[in-house]
């Protein structure tokens, strides 16, 4: 674990100097050839070079804002913006997934709870979330429990009594947050997710799959063929004190 910070570190260096060394001319004092598993950095000293001046980068062109674009900023100016925070398990093995969903409020001094019969494992590819009069930075925390590994000698995670509908998206809470406002920011999401889920589940069922099927391929294929690290030059010089 070590070896490898070294060598992330050793490598953005090496970036570094790579992108001004056509400008500079070195003049080499000594180098050290460190072996960090199967690849080679070499570490050469140089008397401090003069270096070019960074000119900055012209700014890109904007361009004129559709009529789409215009009408969206237009519509987002008049809304709120909000952090939809849930810690999110999912409990699967059961006739059907169960949601356990966990917030907290402003002060951070009393936790939510809430259990849904929707996968929200579905709806992770979300970024932002817009209701009609708020927009929602929504950043999901999911895991995921097979029932069947839950321990025995601890107490079942998903309460009795729960009676979700078989076709509606839909979830309960418990007492301390039924004691919310229905316009609290978080119930306010919650309602949308459902609703959205509700309309496109089996987009985002099918979506979630394949993105989980090219995950799998992607790893498969790094641990059949884990990349080589390159060997690295990298070129350094004392600070003036």
């Amino acid at each position: 674990m070590i070896h490898f910070f070294l060598w992330a570190a050793m490598v953005a260096a090496a970036g570094a100097t790579q992108a001004i060394a056509a400008e500079v001319t070195y003049s080499e004092v000594s180098r050290k050839e460190v072996r960090l598993g199967d690849h080679t950095v070499t570490l050469i000293r140089v008397r401090p070079p003069v270096l070019p001046k960074a000119v900055p980068a012209p700014a890109a062109p904007s361009r004129p804002l559709t009529a789409e674009e215009k009408a969206r900023e237009e519509r987002l100016a008049q809304k709120g913006y909000a952090t939809l925070s849930l810690s999110v398990t999912v409990y699967l093995g059961g006739k059907t997934p169960v949601t356990e969903l966990r917030w907290r409020d402003e002060g951070g001094g009393t936790e939510y709870l809430a259990y849904s019969n929707i996968d929200f494992r579905h709806l992770t590819q979300l970024s932002t979330l817009e209701t009609e009069t708020t927009v929602y930075s929504w950043f999901p925390f999911v895991e995921e429990w097979h029932l069947e590994d839950w321990p025995s000698d601890q107490k079942f995670p998903i309460p009795q009594g729960l009676n979700f509908s078989p076709t509606d998206a839909e979830y309960y809470v418990d007492e301390q947050a039924k004691r919310l406002k229905d316009q609290e920011t978080t119930l306010a999401g919650l309602d949308y997710l459902h609703a959205y889920y509700q309309i496109n589940h089996a987009k985002l069922k099918a979506d979630y799959e394949k993105r989980e099927v090219e995950n799998a391929g992607r790893e498969r294929r790094l641990r059949e063929n884990p990349p080589k690290p390159p060997d690295v030059n990298v070129r350094w010089w004392p600070l003036k004190s």
